[in-house]
């Protein structure tokens, strides 16, 4: 029975030293575990932060891409006015007259007036012999 009751005691302070291991391993693992909670923490705060970038970015390149777009219709407008103020200008120049158009009509002036001051001066001639 001694016999026995060394064995159950040897058995039990056994027991005691494997619980006191597992208690330090339990402890170990705590321990780590919070390691790990504070890594995920970090992780977490780093996500929501390039989560919030990412949505300033997005917001940024959906304004730019909105002014491109209104920048494309003032340039298309403007080459719209461009090519209507080109043909005008051809019109312009079709209309316009030439140096040498310029010279005859002055040719056709003088003579014009040069007729006009002689039948002028031919009605003064006879005028005066009324």
């Amino acid at each position: 029975m001694e016999e026995l009751l060394r064995q159950l005691t040897t058995l039990v302070q056994g027991l005691v030293d494997d619980m006191s291991v597992l208690k330090q391993d339990m402890q170990t693992v705590k321990q780590k575990l919070g390691q790990l909670e504070q890594r995920v923490d970090k992780q977490e705060e780093k996500l929501r932060w390039l989560k919030e970038q990412m949505k300033e970015n997005t917001e940024m390149i959906k304004a730019i891409r909105d002014n491109q777009l209104e920048q494309r219709s003032i340039q298309d407008g403007m080459r719209h006015e461009i090519a209507s103020l080109r043909g005008e200008m051809a019109g312009i120049r079709e209309q316009m007259a030439t140096k040498e158009d310029i010279s005859l009509i002055h040719q056709r002036l003088d003579y014009q007036l040069g007729r006009i001051a002689r039948v002028e001066e031919e009605m003064h001639l006879l005028k005066k012999v009324d």
